[in-house]
């Protein structure tokens, strides 16, 4: 059975919480579309949440969390980033960053090629909340859909058989505008900035905001 939880109740929101802590695979609303995750240091969730979505595991995921002190426990902060991240978190970007550890979080949240790992913080009170109050405060963020379909911005959107195979849902009583698939820039290696997937967030605004060629 899968349960259901709503943002606008505190103690919803804390057990919610304790589901991801107990090693739960759950679907939850973000400012971009809607996502399925897992503590991120949690290996055995990570590779229930590959089965789930039928995902390569050659395919690393990204990392949701609440704040800037965060990032900086597991990947380095430079200049650069900071610019970034003063500019566009939280909100629809993604950034892509050197790894400090590989040891905190699960290898399938990292790169372990170029040793980085990729990482937002989102504008939504909702889930940076959740975040907060889950014990390791890093949580798997990839969209809630099977690989190869279509990301969700609305819950009613998410294929139910998805929906089927996950231990808990939060909801959001009242629909707010879902801006779509982020935007995510690797700067893990500074002298050539890319983006791997062009989302909400222009590439013209990044341009414009650190005076780089992408």
């Amino acid at each position: 059975m899968v349960h259901t939880f709503h943002c606008e109740c505190l103690k919803s929101l804390r057990d919610f919480s304790k589901v991801v802590d107990d090693g739960g695979v759950v679907i939850y609303p973000t400012d971009t579309v809607y996502g399925i995750g897992c503590d991120a240091t949690n290996e055995n969730s990570i590779i229930r949440l590959y089965r789930i979505k039928n995902r390569e595991l050659n395919k690393s995921l990204p990392v949701l969390t609440h704040s800037v002190e965060e990032v900086d426990k597991i990947a380095f902060i430079t200049p650069l980033a900071e610019k970034l991240c003063k500019l566009f978190w939280p909100g629809q970007l993604t950034i892509i960053l050197k790894a400090k550890t590989l040891s905190t979080i699960s290898r399938y949240a990292t790169n372990i090629k170029n040793r980085s790992i990729a990482i937002r913080i989102p504008d939504d009170n909702c889930i940076r909340e959740l975040i907060q109050m889950t014990n390791s405060k890093l949580l798997i963020g990839t969209s809630a859909n099977f690989s190869q379909s279509p990301s969700s911005k609305q819950f009613i959107d998410i294929d139910p058989k998805l929906v089927t195979k996950c231990d808990a849902v939060l909801r959001k009583r009242t629909l707010t505008e879902s801006k779509g698939e982020s935007t995510i820039l690797d700067i893990s290696d500074e002298v050539n900035p890319k983006i791997v997937r062009l989302g909400s967030l222009p590439k013209n605004k990044i341009i414009e905001a650190i005076n780089i060629n992408l």
